[in-house]
């Protein structure tokens, strides 16, 4: 599962029971990125170590996906979309690092209620320290996806299916080198040469930007394209 996920540096992930909203599983990750055990890290303990100042953001992200999963989409489809936003979370020493929150529905009801999902969080510090207060729903198996929504611009949710100038493999390459792989290692894992690594590279600063893969990740990020 996460494999399917975009993580371009540390991270940690769980598993919710959303009708009791507790967890049903907590990587031992979460030892490195927030300086907790999985036995002392609970729901509450989530939320209460995100930044004040994004309180408001994250729920009017989550009011906007309940009403999506609800009223857009059908039951069907649930399963097929990951949603991805930032947020500002404290660790252990006090300090607060910005993490690329992303979740998707592993179960749900025939009426489209949700029971058990997946997030994982990813510290994107390195790359940037801004939010960019966006909701991107990212479709999966051929859905469309929605990007860089702005959550606080309007009183009303707006959705438009949005263009991901990103391939397939150019999403998958892109996500190495943000894991700090080479091109050598890519092309190894791939099973492709390196020269098509360094073609999809190009290919892929070219429509989105930046000098380098550093930026050309973060601007990934900010843009909700992962």
């Amino acid at each position: 599962m996460v494999g399917r996920f975009f993580c371009p540096g540390p991270f940690y992930y769980y598993v919710i029971d959303s009708p009791t909203q507790t967890f049903d599983y907590v990587s031992d990750s979460v030892r490195t990125t927030l300086g907790v055990a999985p036995a002392d890290f609970s729901m509450s303990d989530m939320l209460e170590g995100i930044h004040p100042e994004d309180i408001s953001f994250m729920t009017r992200c989550e009011d906007m996906v309940a009403d999506f999963f609800q009223n857009k989409i059908t039951p069907e489809q649930i399963a097929s979309y990951k949603v991805a936003y930032s947020l500002r979370e404290q660790t252990a020493s006090g300090e607060y690092r910005l993490f690329l929150k992303q979740t998707a529905t592993l179960r749900a009801t025939d009426k489209g209620t949700r029971l058990k999902i997946f997030g994982l969080h990813t510290d994107i510090t390195h790359l940037t320290t801004i939010n960019n207060h966006k909701l991107s729903l990212i479709g999966l198996n051929g859905q469309p996806s929605y990007l860089s929504i702005d959550v606080e611009g309007s009183d009303e949710p707006y959705y438009k299916d949005c263009f991901n100038p990103l391939t397939r493999r150019e999403y998958q390459i892109i996500g190495l080198f943000g894991r700090g792989f080479s091109a050598k290692q890519i092309a190894d894992k791939l099973s492709i040469s390196v020269e098509t690594v360094v073609s999809h590279k190009k290919n892929a600063m070219a429509r989105v930007g930046g000098k380098n893969i550093t930026e050309l990740v973060a601007r990934c990020v900010r843009n909700g394209y992962i």
